[in-house]
Order: C-alpha cells, then sequence, then structure tokens
C-alpha cells in the first residue's frame, strides 16, 4: 500500500471520527475520491459559519476562515462529482456562485446603499470554477484585478473599490464576509494561479486531488449525512474566537511567522502555516467544537501533507508539459531546418542536371558556381548522390572532377573526352548518329510543331502518378530504360525524367547494368535478384524435359515475382537461351518460346 493510501486509511477510517468515516463512505457510495469529498465538505463548513467566527490574532490581527480549494486531476474530471457529493453529506443551504469579476466578488458582498426588504444582503457564498481556464481568461483581462481580490478575500481583508462615481464604488469591509473558491485544475493549466507565486496566490489554495487509483468497482449504500450541527458560540464584542487547545499551536504558528520574516520559507509555504489554523479550526467546528483540540491539529498535518504532495505533482507535471513543450518546438525547428535542406539538396541536384544538359560537361568549380548562392553548401552532396543514382557520370582529371550526365539521361553516346580539344576557336558538336538523309526544312517545322505540343501534366506529376500505377500493378521494381520509353512515349525528355525520379522520395537505384538502372519503387534498399537472374532460376526450375515456355504463364510469373513484362521479356531475350516460335492449333495465336540448349548450336 502506497504512503497515500496509509495517510487516506488513517485519517478516514483509523481516527475515530464518525464524521470523516461518513465522508469517506460517500465517496465510495457514489464513485467519488475521498479526498476530493472532503475538500468540497471543508469549503461547505466554512461557508456555513458566519463571518464572525474567526481565528485568534497571535500575529497581528484576527484571520478569517475564508478558503481556497484546488482539485486536482490529468483530465480535470471528479471536481463536479466531488461537489454533488459534497451537498449531500453536509446538506445546509450555502449560495453557490460562478466566478466573475475581481469587481464582480466586491459586488456579491457589497450593501446597498439604500436597504431593500426583499433583498437581504449576501454574507456567505462559494464561487465555483469548473475548469481553471475561466479563471486564467478573467485575470487575463486588461486591468483585470481578479487575483489581487482572491488574495484579499482569502485573507477576508477589505474588498472593492473607491472610484469617482458614487454608482461603481463598491467598498467590502473586512472580515464583513464568508467567501470560500472551488478551482478544478489539470496539469499544464495552472499557469494563472503559480505565475503569481512571488504574489502568494498558490500558498493561499488547498489542493486536492479528484483521483483515487484505489476506488473499488463496488458501490456502497449511502450513509446518513453528517452531523451539521455548529458550535454554540461565545461571543466577544461581536467576534467568535476559534480558541488553540494545545500550547505547540501557538508556538508553532509563532516560529513560522519567524522563519518567514527572516527569509528562511519556501515561497509556496509562505502561507502554510495560516492553512493549517484554518483547516484545524475548520475540523474541529465540524465537530461540534469552538477548541481547537491536539486531534483536529495532528489531522491538519495529515490535510497539509495531501495537499502538498498534491501541489508538487501538478507542478512536476506543468514543468513536464512545459519541457515537452520546448522539446516540441527543437523538434519541429529540426524538422523545418531538415525539410529546407533537403529542399536545397533537390534544387541543387536539378540545378546540376539542369547545367550539364545545357553544356555538356563541366569542371566541378564551374558547375558548383553557376548554382545560386544558397545552393552551393549542397554542392557536393547533390553531386554524390546524382553520381550514385546514376544520373551523373564523374571523371576525375589531374586538377579535380568534371561531371556530365550519364548516357541514358543525355539521350547520346557519350563521344566527347574529359579535354575537349578546340578546333578553330570552338568545340565540335557531335550529333546524333542516324542512318536518316539530311533532314528537310519541312522534317525541321514538323518536328517543331510536334515538340510544342507539350504534356498536359508537369513531368514529376506524371511520373509520380506512373510510379502509383506500376505499385499498384504489384510491382515493386522498375527498369530506368522502360520508365524512359513510357515518359518519352508521353512527351516528355529523359533529363526531366531523370529529374523527376531523383525528386520521387521512393526511387531508389539498386541495381546498374549495361542496359540501364534498377530503380526499387518502395524505397526499400533491399537485396535485389536482376531480371535476368530471376529468368535464370525460372528456368532451372522447370521440369527436364520441358522444350518451351508459355510467355502468358511466363508474364504472370514475372509480374507475381514484381518484374514488368518489359524487363522480364528484355532478360529471357538477351539471355540467349531461347526462341521465339508461333504455337499452333489455336484461332487465337499464342505466342511460345523455345528452350535452346547447345546442341541446337546456340550458347546459353
Amino acid at each position: 500500500m502506497t504512503r497515500e493510501n496509509d495517510i487516506a486509511r488513517a485519517f478516514f477510517l483509523e481516527s475515530g471520527s464518525e464524521q470523516l468515516h461518513r465522508i469517506y463512505l460517500w465517496a465510495r457510495a457514489r464513485y467519488a475520491a475521498p479526498w476530493a469529498v472532503f475538500g468540497a465538505v471543508l469549503l461547505r463548513v466554512a461557508a456555513s459559519v458566519g463571518p464572525h467566527v474567526q481565528l485568534p490574532g497571535l500575529i497581528g490581527g484576527r484571520a478569517s476562515l475564508n478558503l481556497l480549494c484546488a482539485f486536482v486531476s490529468a483530465s480535470g474530471g471528479g471536481k463536479g462529482v466531488s461537489d454533488k457529493v459534497a451537498r449531500l453529506a453536509w446538506p445546509t443551504s450555502v449560495l453557490e456562485l460562478p466566478i466573475g469579476s475581481g469587481e464582480g466578488i466586491a459586488a456579491t458582498f457589497a450593501r446597498p446603499s439604500q436597504p431593500d426588504a426583499d433583498h437581504e444582503p449576501v454574507t456567505a457564498a462559494i464561487f465555483s470554477v469548473p475548469e481553471i481556464d475561466t479563471l486564467a481568461g478573467i485575470a487575463a483581462r486588461q486591468g483585470s484585478i481578479l487575483l489581487a481580490q482572491l488574495k484579499s478575500m482569502a485573507m477576508g481583508e477589505q474588498l472593492g473599490q473607491s472610484n469617482a462615481s458614487k454608482a461603481t464604488t463598491r467598498i467590502v469591509a473586512a472580515h464583513s464576509y464568508r467567501c470560500c473558491l472551488s478551482v478544478g485544475a489539470q496539469p499544464g493549466h495552472t499557469g494563472v494561479l503559480f505565475d503569481d507565486t512571488t504574489g502568494g496566490t498558490p500558498q493561499r489554495f488547498l489542493w486536492f486531488p479528484t483521483t483515487d487509483p484505489s476506488m473499488p468497482s463496488e458501490r456502497l449504500p449511502d450513509p446518513a449525512p453528517l452531523d451539521t450541527t455548529l458550535p454554540s458560540w461565545s461571543r466577544f464584542d461581536d467576534v467568535v474566537e476559534i480558541l488553540y487547545g494545545p500550547d505547540e499551536i501557538g508556538a508553532a504558528v509563532v516560529s513560522a511567522h519567524i522563519a518567514r520574516q527572516r527569509g528562511q520559507a519556501d515561497a509556496l509555504d509562505g502561507h502554510a502555516m495560516l492553512t493549517r489554523c484554518k483547516v484545524a479550526a475548520v475540523l474541529a467546528i465540524m465537530h461540534g467544537r469552538s477548541v481547537v483540540s491536539e486531534w483536529d491539529w495532528q489531522r491538519s498535518a495529515d490535510v497539509m501533507t495531501v495537499s502538498d504532495q498534491t501541489r508538487e505533482w501538478i507542478v512536476g507535471e506543468a514543468q513536464k508539459a512545459a519541457r515537452a513543450k520546448v522539446r516540441q518546438r527543437a523538434i519541429a525547428r529540426a524538422d523545418g531546418e531538415e525539410f529546407v535542406s533537403d529542399r536545397k539538396l533537390q534544387r541543387a541536384k536539378s540545378a546540376v542536371i539542369r547545367w550539364l544538359g545545357r553544356d555538356q560537361e563541366l569542371a566541378a568549380n564551374q558547375l558548383r558556381s553557376k548554382l545560386k548562392a544558397d545552393l552551393r553548401d549542397h554542392f557536393g552532396a547533390a553531386v554524390a548522390e546524382l553520381v550514385a543514382e546514376a544520373v551523373v557520370v564523374e571523371i576525375q582529371v589531374d586538377r579535380g572532377a568534371r561531371y556530365r550526365l550519364a548516357p541514358e539521361v543525355q539521350g547520346v553516346p557519350p563521344v566527347q573526352g574529359p579535354s575537349p580539344q578546340l578546333n578553330d576557336g570552338a568545340p565540335e558538336v557531335q550529333g546524333v548518329p542516324c542512318d536518316r538523309p539530311q533532314a528537310t526544312i519541312t522534317d525541321i517545322e514538323s518536328r517543331r510543331s510536334h515538340e510544342s505540343a507539350r504534356p498536359a501534366l508537369p513531368c514529376q506529376k506524371w511520373l509520380d502518378q506512373h510510379i502509383a500505377a506500376l505499385r499498384a500493378q504489384g510491382h515493386r521494381t522498375a527498369e530506368s530504360f522502360a520508365v524512359y520509353e513510357a515518359g518519352e512515349a508521353a512527351g516528355y525528355k529523359r533529363g526531366s525524367i531523370a529529374q523527376a525520379a531523383s525528386a520521387h522520395p521512393h526511387v531508389i537505384v539498386i541495381n546498374q547494368s549495361s542496359t540501364g538502372n534498377t530503380w526499387s519503387l518502395t524505397g526499400e534498399h533491399r537485396q535485389y535478384v536482376t531480371a535476368r537472374e530471376w529468368f535464370d532460376q525460372y528456368l532451372d526450375r522447370l521440369p527436364e524435359d520441358a522444350d518451351d515456355i508459355d510467355q502468358t504463364a511466363f508474364r504472370h510469373a514475372a509480374t507475381a515475382a514484381g518484374y514488368s513484362w518489359d524487363a522480364a521479356r528484355h532478360a529471357a531475350l538477351r539471355s540467349g537461351r531461347i526462341e521465339s516460335i508461333p504455337a499452333h492449333g489455336n484461332a487465337k495465336v499464342q505466342r511460345i518460346w523455345r528452350i535452346v540448349t547447345d546442341t541446337d548450336g546456340v550458347g546459353a
């Protein structure tokens, strides 16, 4: 059993008090936390006592029994339940009001200038704030005096303000009202109280948990209400002083005051002794006594222990929430910086491809200088990734490196060396080899007309859709040449397709060969089996007496293995192990491949 449970058992069940035992039974009967119900009953007992009942003036003048309680839980739930149970446990008529402005508190207790027989002046009330955010919102208003009024209210001091206009002047004399405050508090939302630690706001509160880890699932029957009989007061100058029985109480009050005056007390414990005296006095009143006994004083120590533990918990939770916010801001800032860095890297890669596409080949320093100033720091990473992706070729020379687009991206065979020779002041221009006769003006105009018809989608969007379609068909990889052919058929240039592939988050080069690259379409760096290797394995798995391959069956097998039909067909035809012949006997002609062996005169 935890120390908290030990305190609760000793306080409610083993203290010998029928009143505390009934509070515990009411909490168990209505599924409420015992300490929260006790705090709510404590407020109602204090509000049932007139403002003329006060603590003796051991330090300065007499002190008020006005109480401020905060009911704490992680979710904010439980305060409403404890309030309802407390009304059943202490069934006396107590005025309960929602909180308003600081001026509104004074207006509640201010006596009207003209006596009204129909309306009795209010002398006792409990202000209820279900959510502390309401308190924070009111306190945050410009010119709000709410926190100042709450601190004065807790001490029973004069409330209100004197204004030039008599209609707006509200003065409530000290010790002429009994006012208590009930606030529902959640971790991370109590800044309105703890931000005023130096002003003494949180020190004036009692803190009670509205959760109970040991709450049983079985409901107990409702017990009888508490005995609400108040003590018989002996007035002294129209004031009833609660007396302290044991001498140690007065000595403890004086010692705490001296320590506080010497600056030896913790800031959050500045009003702890006065709050304990209030708890002890209200406990005595709850039991029909006007003199604080040793029993009352010891039980008040238990209450303060629970209050301190609850307050420390909510302070710790608030600190954790603050650290989490700082951490989240740092992560968001790092993510933002990473996003900007990645974006600049992609821009640098795109710029490298664009400049190499225009100038054919450039030295590293020349290429870097062509980039915008904010991209130059990313030049090294950009060319390294482009070389790894086989989009750019790096050529080592005596004074560094030179770069050009890879042949399959460039669209022409690499014919120019790293140190081009100048001929009559200008480099030779290597054309695209072809067997066609020289183009006529009509051909050129036709090509220009064709090139002017741009595709409807940007290249990046087309590639994204193409990759998504391949993945939807079950392909996990694709051959770069097949993607380039599809893109060119759609009207895009190879350089643009390569640039779009480099920017795609899931396209990764996982294999290189003389015919091109194999791309992963899932962003996974996994052990890759080339289409040719897979074809050899497929062929080896066929029965030994198999003479041919049905293309339809082969296509299904290749697709199931994650290879496109183009990649699988190219691998099969380039293997030298098959030859294509038509199948006979069907109206709808199917194609089959005959397996070629060494005895057929073709090498494997």
